[in-house]
């Protein structure tokens, strides 16, 4: 744990190897990672699970100046220094591909590569569409919210995965939709990350071909995954599919440790 201006920030770590940092969105914990299959997909790596403000065993701050996108930042870098690491891959789901994404323009040289898993922002688009979300989660609770996500996607979300985004207080994940809402997009990031990146991204959320139009701007060697038929959650948990993407792309731009003979 790492405190920073007063909140403290629970993260854990394990394995050895280039660091690989991971950033849960909106809902959940790190120990999503680890339970979705991820950890498991990339051995020969030193793994860093972080439960970011408002969620899992961190600090739950009410004051709305608190959930600044600037205030998540700042955190990421906190807790790599606490674990005494220069540079990690930075990965993000959600919410926390757009932490990732601005970690990486911000700070390039904490970064070895990036992988963004969820949908990424058109460069017309503004971050107005949180402020109606917010509305939207105030009324029927974020439970609710993502339950009816699962039920719209073609294979409904495993029960794990569901309770384990729902032990966010509802209230966090307002004050994350708030708090960013007059925030750059992502797609303002990318000409200033200079990483190598994977935008992976189900087809259900590229509907406008964003990725492709990132893809254009981002660093040479970065890369783009849509996959077909996916939903949110699916392009998270279906780590069948995922996690051998994943694992390519970290093994040419990051190659782990390789395992120790018996």
């Amino acid at each position: 744990m790492v405190v920073r201006n007063g909140v403290r920030l629970y993260y854990s770590h394990s394995g050895t190897g280039p660091p690989a940092f991971f950033h849960t969105g909106g809902g959940g914990d790190g120990t999503m990672w680890r339970t979705a299959g991820y950890l498991d997909a990339l051995p020969g790596r030193h793994h860093l699970l972080f439960d970011h403000r408002g969620h899992g065993r961190s600090d739950k701050p009410h004051d709305p100046e608190a959930h600044r996108m600037d205030e998540y930042i700042a955190d990421v870098i906190a807790v790599l220094d606490s674990a005494s690491i220069d540079r990690a891959a930075m990965l993000g789901y959600s919410d926390g591909a757009r932490i990732v994404y601005a970690l990486a323009a911000r700070h390039p040289e904490r970064v070895t590569a990036v992988v963004g898993i969820g949908g990424v922002a058109h460069p017309s688009e503004t971050n107005a569409w949180r402020r109606e979300l917010a509305k939207e989660a105030r009324v029927i609770g974020l439970l609710a919210y993502i339950e009816r996500m699962s039920a719209s996607e073609t294979q409904p979300a495993p029960p794990w995965l569901i309770d384990n985004l729902a032990t966010t207080p509802t209230e966090m994940f307002l004050l994350m939709l708030e708090g960013w809402a007059d925030a750059p997009t992502d797609s303002a990031y990318f000409p200033h990350i200079q990483a190598p990146t994977l935008i992976m991204t189900a087809e259900q959320e590229n509907a406008d071909g964003a990725a492709e139009l990132a893809l254009e701007v981002l660093p040479s060697g970065s890369a783009k995954a849509v996959l077909p038929g996916f939903g949110h959650l699916q392009e998270f948990w279906r780590t069948d599919v995922t996690g051998p993407i994943v694992s390519d792309f970290l093994a040419r731009h990051v190659p782990s440790t390789p395992p120790r003979e018996a």
